[in-house]
């Protein structure tokens, strides 16, 4: 696998990982819903979140600037730390955390994915 290839995963894994949160906010009412009341549904969102911050962490290990080049407008260094905060505060998460990522954050985050893939795709 080429560097671009593997760099192009990384941004596949995420974007993957974005619309599986999507689904199960969806199916459950709402980010509140899901996080908050629905433990199945949190469960998932918090593993999808851990896979978007380790294919964040391998993206800035291939290529440092990657990430900034083709998304600049996302907060990598947050991505990246989200794996951390939800592995040592897994039995202390403030929810309202978690909400806002998904709420406020994925949506530009996917949009970002899809440009970054097109720009893959095309060179």
């Amino acid at each position: 696998m080429t560097p671009s290839e593997r760099i192009a995963k990384c941004v596949r894994d995420t974007l993957s990982a974005v619309v599986l949160i999507e689904i199960w906010v969806d199916e459950s009412g709402g980010a509140d819903q899901a996080i908050c009341h629905d433990m199945k549904a949190r469960s998932a969102i918090e593993r999808q979140l851990l896979i978007i911050s380790e294919a964040a962490v391998r993206l800035n290990k291939l290529d440092p600037t990657a990430a900034g080049r083709l998304m600049p407008n996302v907060d990598w260094p947050g991505i990246r730390g989200i794996g951390n905060f939800i592995r040592h505060t897994y039995d202390n998460l403030d929810t309202s955390i978690l909400v806002d990522v998904v709420r406020n954050r994925l949506p530009e985050l996917r949009e970002a994915c899809e440009r970054a893939l097109r720009r893959l795709d095309a060179d």
